[in-house]
């Protein structure tokens, strides 16, 4: 058991070593391409108007000559990737089948989560939080903490929602009430994240963010 064990930790450090590697070639020129990260919802139909909204911000990022990462063909994220045309680079895992799409071959496949997690984060700009569920709030909650502690990870963050269907309003007012109601959060902390409901005026902010970064570096 014991070498059981030890051989499948030995097999994690490679493949996890081989991710690093394979996505540092891949992001080599590190932030200095103009990159913005995309998370939100993988279960919304397309015609959803959160998923029209992505993928008119896709259009937007693509217009403005902006990489846009997200993390799959389908649904939200899809959407945005589909809207960003040839700029748009989904980021997989080894755990999702990729169907055949030329669009996927200009992407980059994880052996691990962890280390999609981490380079959805290094090369961008600027974030863009979408509805979602579990993941979502995941990739939320891991910006939010390594944002305290790690320089390379103070990136710009957004939540947009649909005008009309409050997502982010409520979650926010929620975490804020439960979280300054005790010393659980230094008071230097960004909470909430400024939530945006029009494309037009997310748009906006994102490309001020991402064009203004060496300035802020």
């Amino acid at each position: 058991m014991m070498e059981e064990e030890m051989s499948r930790a030995t097999r994690m450090l490679g493949e996890t070593f081989e991710d690093g590697r394979r996505a540092l070639a891949f992001f080599g020129e590190g932030k200095s391409v103009p990159t913005v990260s995309v998370f939100g919802s993988s279960r919304l139909p397309s015609d959803d108007a959160a998923c029209r909204m992505a993928r008119l911000f896709g259009e937007e990022m693509a217009s403005a000559g902006i990489r846009v990462l997200a993390g799959g063909r389908e649904s939200l994220m899809g959407q945005v990737l589909e809207g960003a045309r040839e700029l748009g680079v989904p980021l997989t895992w080894k755990r999702e089948e990729l169907p055949e799409d030329p669009v996927q071959k200009r992407g980059l496949r994880f052996l691990h989560l962890s280390m999609r997690k981490r380079f959805f984060l290094w090369p961008s700009r600027a974030i863009v939080l979408f509805p979602g569920g579990y993941g979502t709030l995941d990739e939320l909650f891991e910006l939010l903490a390594l944002r305290q502690t790690e320089s390379w990870a103070r990136i710009p963050a957004f939540c947009a929602e649909v005008a009309g269907r409050p997502f982010w309003e409520p979650f926010w007012e929620t975490l804020d009430r439960v979280l300054r109601s005790a010393p659980f959060l230094d008071r230097e902390a960004e909470c909430p994240l400024p939530v945006v409901r029009e494309v037009e005026e997310l748009s906006r902010r994102v490309k001020e963010s991402v064009f203004s970064w060496k300035e802020r570096e």
